[in-house]
């Protein structure tokens, strides 16, 4: 998995690439791979089962039918990625994101002098596109990834991005490789969300959704 930035769509991976790529894994003294040792370091690790004090009693409940339709950028501002090439990466300790599916869309680490700063929302308009995630650290986002910032008018926290992902995630159907959500498009786009009585997104109902779910203690 740890190759996995070598590849992407317009890259496949192909059977005879499999056979040729090389990785480092543990060697004995006989310069094989060290089989035992592996075994025995993941034996080794701990782990504890997630546990949640959240009962999951109060849920509040969920009309969406009464929810309110808002554009895009109406709530966000909305920001593109920037190219980086692989000749121009320096291996380091920032979080490089891609167009990818999962890791929180950390495709790899490396050393940026200028970083997008965190708080914030990033949604795939090519590649895995719709996958979203919130970034809570700085880090450098790819030109296949849509950056999207809370406007003036209120401030976006971890729950309240929970919700938004989950709706915004739920639109990514539109989309596609042939289709990109590109940030024109994502501008325009209208999402629905609930609603207080003078119209505007009722935020402090989607934080208190978020945490009366279960685990949402360990978001």
């Amino acid at each position: 998995m740890a190759n996995m930035y070598k590849f992407n769509y317009g890259r496949k991976v192909k059977a005879e690439q499999y056979m040729d790529m090389k990785i480092a894994l543990p060697a004995n003294s006989k310069g094989c791979p060290d089989w035992i040792f592996m075994d025995k370091y993941m034996k080794s690790l701990h782990h504890k089962a997630i546990r949640t004090s959240v009962n999951g009693k109060n849920v509040p409940d969920v009309n969406i039918p009464k929810w309110k339709e808002y554009r895009m950028d109406a709530l966000f501002q909305i920001e593109k990625g920037k190219r980086l090439t692989k000749a121009d990466m320096i291996d380091g300790q920032d979080n490089y994101l891609g167009a990818i599916s999962g890791n929180n869309g950390v495709r790899q680490k490396i050393s940026a002098s200028i970083l997008w700063k965190g708080g914030c929302i990033t949604v795939n308009y090519n590649g895995s596109v719709g996958e979203a995630f919130y970034q809570s650290k700085p880090f450098w986002a790819s030109d296949d990834v849509n950056i999207l910032y809370a406007k003036d008018f209120w401030e976006m926290n971890k729950y309240i991005a929970m919700f938004l992902i989950t709706v915004i995630k739920a639109n990514k159907y539109r989309f596609g490789y042939g289709r990109k959500w590109t940030m024109e498009k994502m501008k325009e786009t209208v999402i629905r969300l609930p609603s207080r009585a003078d119209g505007g997104p009722d935020f402090i109902y989607m934080e208190k959704y978020i945490k009366s779910l279960p685990y949402s203690d360990r978001i």
